[in-house]
This record gives structure tokens, sequence and C-alpha cells, in this order.
């Protein structure tokens, strides 16, 4: 049984979807002291936005140190830029006054006055993720290599030519670490190992590793190889191997879980680490995002979201899913394991995702490759178990359960599904992070006392 073909309206997410901006390059002129940036936001410069609130330029400087009014800094110069958004809200609702309502349920971003965080990056609707406005289920469809939909969600465009990345600098003090890394591999799940490996390579690195490894993108593209060879982690007899040669990511997650390179196998991973490369403003991403308004480079900001996704309804989930369908010795006894779950009211892992009421297309996608690649009878067991459990419960997959189809079609290893998410959810983090630096400004959100007052 195949999911449901949805035909539910869009998911409304946020707001600012409803204006379409195209993105221009910072600095663009559009009338004299006025400019757009690459969001598409009109900045005004210290004169025109003085003129504008009828101040002298010191009193705009107070608005901006009271968080009122946001800035950005103008490209070739020392000078800043400021949101004409911000200083017309100060101008219309009072000079001094709480111009964007209540700050403690308002504000998300320091200075700002908007509930959401606006981004280019990824969309959701019904039809899953939108990366750059592209489809995820199709740029997965066009069987290009992962690297190239990481070109699309840093830069914004699919490149004409894939290019395989060149292997990881690999300091030797990382190559002692990674030496001990059998030992304490069955000692924590995925994700802590994942931290404990992006730590250690940045700090391996030197105190700058963005720098020591040529730039921010180049940082990016060796952080992510660094930890997909993690996944040979999961073998019965733990292996870290680095690639040494440029090689496809999807290339070395096979070869470092030990399964053979075939056409197929390196369209299914590539599919999977596609799907999972970023969705939205999830939790994680928020944290890692979070980690870069404050300042932190890239190996922080993906440290910090791993933490983050280490939680049941996130990364965490993806193993859960797995285990009960690893359990199910029948696809009755799977049902049973589901309705237990449901009764109980703890919900079903890796099933009904919130954002896709009929069903996850990721998921749908996914599923249609395991059955295409299904040929051992454990692989055949949990695709009927998951039959089952969405007729029986009338319940979505989401995309944790189609990636523990696809890893049991391959053969691959325990826990792989939920590393391979993270992985490749590891590319969207770094895609938000180089969005807020652009932004430059602080996330910093309020809170809402309900305690007593002395």
């Amino acid at each position: 049984m195949t999911a449901k073909t949805s035909s539910a309206r869009p998911v409304k997410i946020a707001d600012d979807r409803k204006k379409t901006r195209k993105p221009v390059q910072t600095d663009s002129s559009n009338h004299a002291g006025t400019m757009v940036d690459v969001s598409g936001e009109e900045m005004l410069d210290s004169k025109t936005a003085a003129s504008l609130l009828g101040v002298k330029t010191q009193t705009l400087y107070a608005y901006v140190s009271r968080g009122l009014i946001r800035t950005s800094p103008r490209r070739g110069t020392q000078a800043s830029l400021y949101h004409r958004e911000d200083v017309e809200a100060v101008r219309l609702n009072g000079r001094g006054a709480n111009v964007f309502g209540d700050p403690t349920e308002r504000f998300i971003r320091w200075g700002g006055g908007a509930g959401v965080l606006q981004t280019a990056i990824t969309m959701i609707d019904a039809s899953g993720p939108r990366y750059r406005g592209k489809l995820a289920v199709d740029v997965a469809n066009t069987r290009r290599p992962f690297e190239d939909c990481v070109e699309l969600l840093w830069s914004g465009a699919l490149p004409s030519h894939s290019v395989t990345w060149q292997a990881p600098m690999v300091p030797e003090p990382f190559k002692a670490f990674t030496a001990t890394l059998g030992g304490l591999a069955r000692r924590s799940n995925t994700r802590q190992m994942l931290s404990l490996v992006a730590q250690a390579y940045g700090t391996c690195s030197g105190r700058n590793p963005e720098n020591t490894l040529g730039a921010p993108v180049l940082a990016g593209r060796q952080l992510i190889q660094v930890l997909g060879s993690a996944l040979g982690l999961l073998c019965p007899e733990p292996r870290y191997l680095l690639n040494e040669t440029p090689e496809p990511l999807a290339s070395v997650l096979a070869r470092s879980m030990g399964l053979p390179v075939s056409n197929e196998a390196l369209r299914i991973l590539n599919a999977s680490l596609i799907l999972s490369a970023d969705h939205e403003l999830a939790p994680s991403t928020f944290t890692a995002r979070v980690a870069a308004s404050a300042g932190g480079d890239i190996f922080s900001c993906v440290k910090s979201a791993l933490g983050t996704f280490d939680g049941p309804l996130t990364g965490a989930g993806c193993d859960e899913s797995e285990r009960l369908l690893r359990r199910a010795e029948s696809p009755k006894k799977y049902v049973e394991l589901l309705m237990e779950l449901a009764q109980r009211r703890e919900g079903i892992p890796g099933y009904n995702h919130p954002l896709y009421p009929d069903c996850d297309p990721r998921a749908v996608y996914l599923l249609k490759l395991a059955r295409d690649a299904a040929e051992t009878s454990q692989s055949r067991l949990i695709l009927d178990c998951i039959d089952a459990g969405m007729a029986e419960t009338e319940s979505a997959p989401s995309l944790a359960v189609g990636l523990v189809a696809v890893a049991a079609a391959l053969g691959l290893p325990e826990e792989s599904p939920g590393a391979i998410m993270a992985v490749g959810r590891v590319s969207g983090w770094i895609a938000h992070a180089f969005e807020q630096r652009l932004a430059g400004y602080l996330v910093r959100p309020r809170t809402k006392y309900i305690g007593q007052l002395e």
C-alpha cells in the first residue's frame, strides 16, 4: 500500500511567504540614501534614516543601542546601513516608544519586529520542502549527486557541471584521535559520535579552522566528508577511514559502511542525503542560526545543532522508528506495537509529521526506491510492516521511516538511517549559518515572565 496523494492546500509556515522578493545584491541603489540587501529589505544610510526620523544622527545611534533599529555593515566601508522597516516603525509609533508591541511575545531577533525569521533557503508546503524554490523530491529524482544539492543550498543555484569535492585536510592530531574512535563507537549514539568528530576536527585544525581549511565553504565541505566517514563506526567492526582522494560523499558513505559501490546504491544514498538536507526552521536548524548569529564558526554551529538533533522528537526519533521495525516479527506484531504507543498517547515514531497531514512526500519517494531495491527477506518484512502500519492505524510515514526502509534494502548497519539523516542535515545547518551571518543581527528571543513579583 502506498500513501495517499495529497490534494491539501499548502501548509502555512510563515506570513513572510505572502510576498515573494527577488534577491538583489547588497548596496544596489534604489534612490538617494536607500539600498536593498540580499533578502530584498530596504536599507538606509545614517543621514537618510536620521532625516526620516527628524532626529540627529546621535539619536539614531541611541535607537540602535536600545535595540529599536537593526543595522548591517555596508560593503566596502566602515559605515552601517539601517533597516527601513525598523526606522518606519519608530517614526510611526513615536520615538522611544515600544514600537513592536509586547517585546516578550514578538521579539525573535535583537531589534527586530517580526515573530519569524526570513530565509531564502527552504520553504515547506504539501509537496514537501523546496530548496531555493526547487522541490527537494525533484532534485533527488534528477539523480544528481548530493554535492549539487549542497551547492544549491549554499549558493542558490544548481551547478551546470557536478564537481567532486577535494579530499579533506587531515591534521596529524586528528589522525591520532580517530585511532581511538573504534573503542568509543558502542558507548554513544550516532549524534553524540558525530558531534565528537566535528569538535575534534575543528579543534585539531587550529584556532580559526575555517581559515585554516581554506575558506568557510571549503571548511564546510571538508567537515561533511569527515562526518560521512564516521558512519563506518556503525559497522560490526567499527572503523574510521577518511577518503584520501576526491570521492563523492555517497561513495564515502557506502565504502565506510561496507556497502559495495554500485549505481543503484549511490542513487539511493544521494536521494537519502538530498531529502534529509534541510527542513526549514526545525529545532536543530534554529539552534544553528542562534549560534551563527552570536558569531560562532560553522563547527560550533554544527555541534550546537547536533545537540538539539539528539532529542526523541528529532534525530533520535529516527532510531526509535528503526528499533520498532527491526523488533517486529511480523506485520501483525508491528501494528500491535504501534497501537500500544497510540493508546498511551506517546505518538508513533516516524509517522504523522505535523507539516504533512496526508503524507510526507520524502517518505513516499524513498519507499518507492526501497521497494525497487529490496531483495532480502528482512527488507521485504520491513516494507510489509510499514504497509500494515499505514493501513491499520491510518498513519502516514515520515522521512525517518523512508530512511529505515532504504537502509534495510541496502543492508546497511543499524542506526545508519539516523546517521544518514544527520550527515545530510549538516549541509542545511551550514546553509542557515551562512545566511544568518549575512543577515547581521543577533537572534535573541524574549521570554514572557509569568512568575511572581515581590
